[in-house]
């Protein structure tokens, strides 16, 4: 329908791409526990309903508190079951579990850099050059200490 010449198809098809970018994207910025909290609620599931649903062993109460506050996520056949229960696409939510993974590793990283600045009482920028060099010094010191292990485990050959 939409590969069609007609103006008025052509742009109700541009309308809804839209209407489903909108979506996928608002999806996209919320966290993944935030996603799963918002489902259950929507559902009118308390926990242990949500858990009974599940009907599965790794599935307890104490699970699902732990994903909703993005401390733990679940297994692969778990969100293949709430999924199912929610009635929401497993891609959306396998993407917006990558999304929560990687920003929390960014946010990681970011959290390292400030607490370097303020140890050494320097700027983000001067802390992210003085992660860079660590990094690289810790390598080559790594590095070294192989060839020496090696070195003295083969004889000094």
């Amino acid at each position: 329908m939409c590969a069609a010449q007609d103006n008025k198809i052509a742009k109700y098809c541009k309308g809804k791409q839209s209407t489903m970018k909108k979506i996928k994207q608002t999806l996209l910025e919320r966290d993944f526990g935030a996603y799963l909290y918002d489902l259950r609620e929507k559902r009118g599931y308390t926990i242990e309903e949500l858990a009974e649903k599940i009907n599965m062993p790794n599935a307890t109460i104490k699970t699902i508190k732990k994903w909703e506050h993005d401390l733990e996520f679940p297994k692969l056949d778990i969100m293949y079951k709430l999924s199912e229960i929610y009635e929401v696409p497993i891609e959306v939510l396998m993407q917006i579990r990558t999304e929560t993974l990687e920003e929390g590793l960014k946010g990681v990283h970011k959290t390292i850099i400030r607490f370097i600045g303020y140890l050494f009482g320097i700027s983000i920028y001067g802390a992210v050059i003085f992660s860079y060099v660590f990094m690289f010094v810790a390598g080559i010191g790594s590095v070294l200490f192989i060839a020496k292990v090696m070195n003295e485990a083969t004889g000094g050959f």
